[in-house]
């Protein structure tokens, strides 16, 4: 389920025009609060995507797919180009010991041993993943990538959105 706002953000503060100050309901002046608001919304709206996507759609994520968001190697610049290039993660996932931090993290989570996941093929192509787990297996990244999102967008939420935040979810 997409948790989507009903409570105007009118209700949860009020401005003071002179200084720029914004009170919230909590009694907290907060200047930062008008600069990150719209920042706040747009961590929210991208947790709830990436939840549709992984959770209400069942859509998998390839274990290659999710080492590289794990290790930020599809992180992304302020202004939402690529930090690196596809050559560049190329290179970094040929490293040595990527494939070994691949496989451990991913036995460790999927609660599998590291020697199955060393059968899936060399590399980090993973491309000899048992067909009658393969689903499973990328259903489950896909949502430890939506949790490991959501959680890392929780800390970067301000005090007030994220009590707004924690009250939509009370009200479901």
């Amino acid at each position: 389920m997409i948790y989507k706002t009903n409570i105007p953000v009118s209700s949860l503060v009020s401005s003071n025009q002179n200084n720029n100050l914004v009170e919230n309901k909590f009694g907290f002046q907060d200047k930062l609060y008008s600069c990150n608001q719209k920042r706040d919304k747009q961590l929210i709206s991208l947790s709830s995507k990436i939840l549709q996507t992984s959770i209400n759609q069942k859509q998998g994520m390839h274990p290659r797919r999710f080492c590289r968001r794990w290790f930020g190697l599809e992180a992304t610049k302020k202004n939402g180009k690529s930090r690196f290039t596809e050559g560049q993660i190329l290179a970094m996932e040929s490293e040595h010991g990527y494939r070994e931090q691949c496989i451990n993290l991913i036995a460790s989570l999927l609660k599998i041993k590291p020697n199955t996941i060393h059968r899936w093929g060399k590399g980090v192509a993973f491309d000899k993943i048992p067909t009658d787990k393969r689903e499973k297996y990328e259903i489950y990244l896909s949502y430890i990538d939506a949790i490991r999102v959501i959680t890392t967008t929780l800390v970067k939420l301000d005090e007030v959105s994220l009590s707004r935040l924690l009250r939509q979810l009370e009200m479901r």
